[in-house]
């Protein structure tokens, strides 16, 4: 698990001058090479959004549709010839550069991570396609689960919201299912996190958790009282189209895996996350204290 800090700077305390920071998460786009089986338009509409929006970026896996964990393991036990693995890994590496050029190129140096989907391709240089990938976009490569703790600052003090983000795994049919997976697999084991994001389903989800706990000593003349929190579950889209009209393999028609399994289609696309720096007033101590205001918009 990664744990990275990125410092997020001010304009002051006052609520009024501080705009929101936007936070968009972007995987399973399981480009393929073949462009009617992508939502290219979708996604570039989200890029171009989020960079009038000054928004930061979060890869959530599957950027290509290659190279399975079942694949993986086949094309190991296959014993290849070298430059048989080199040319295998040559198709991930030239997936990877084409999505980049179609479409992620405009983000460099706006992520604040990418983490390893199931669909990548391991290189005969040791590393992978996502690695690659994080070079080309100037990322921090985020492996398989990771915090990321956003630190905003103004003058000498800093203020966090921590984000926990997966790629995720098993299935779900249902609207909701990222979000049930994490309310039941994840919720219950991590303390102090703001914000859940979890991709793979390639459905957007959201909803709103309250979060309390006792405060015993609020100030010296105020009775205990309770602390309430409010956190993000997120599941976080995708941009692969599940029916494709006329689409063949070869000369066979012949759907995807969401018209193979009786799938139903989903909405493409990625949530935006909106976080509002703001502060309230603490009589009981005349000062204030962090309130950051998150909303999800799918």
């Amino acid at each position: 698990m990664e744990l990275l800090t990125v410092e997020i700077p001010l304009n002051g305390r006052n609520a009024s001058l501080n705009k929101p920071v936007t936070i968009i998460p972007i995987g399973d786009i399981q480009w393929n090479g073949r462009p009617n089986t992508v939502a290219l338009d979708v996604l570039k509409r989200t890029i171009d959004n989020g960079l009038k929006l000054g928004a930061w970026f979060i890869g959530m896996g599957d950027v290509i549709d290659f190279a399975s964990p079942s694949n993986r393991r086949k094309i190991m036990a296959a014993g290849l010839h070298d430059t048989a693995g080199d040319a295998i890994g040559q198709k991930g590496l030239d997936l990877t550069h084409e999505i980049y050029d179609l479409a992620l190129k405009p983000t460099k140096g706006r992520w604040l991570g990418l983490l390893a989907g199931h669909h990548f391709t391991r290189l005969e240089e040791g590393d992978t396609t996502d690695m690659r990938l994080c070079q080309m976009l100037k990322a921090p490569f985020l492996g398989d689960s990771a915090f990321v703790r956003l630190l905003f600052t103004a003058d000498t003090s800093r203020y966090p919201i921590v984000i926990w983000c997966h790629h995720g795994h098993g299935g779900g049919q249902k609207t909701y299912a990222p979000v049930m997976k994490l309310e039941n697999a994840v919720l219950p084991y991590w303390e102090g996190v703001d914000i859940f994001l979890m991709g793979h389903m390639s459905k957007m989800a959201t909803t709103p958790i309250n979060r309390m706990s006792p405060r015993w000593n609020p100030g010296r003349s105020a009775e205990p009282d309770l602390m309430h929190r409010k956190i993000i579950l997120v599941g976080t889209g995708g941009y692969s189209r599940a029916y494709v009209e006329r689409v063949k393999s070869g000369h066979v028609p012949q759907g995807g895996y969401a018209e193979k399994q009786m799938l139903g289609p989903v909405v493409l696309g990625s949530p935006l996350i909106h976080i509002l720096p703001t502060f309230k007033r603490n009589p009981a101590k005349n000062s204030q204290i962090w309130a950051p205001q998150i909303t999800a918009e799918v």
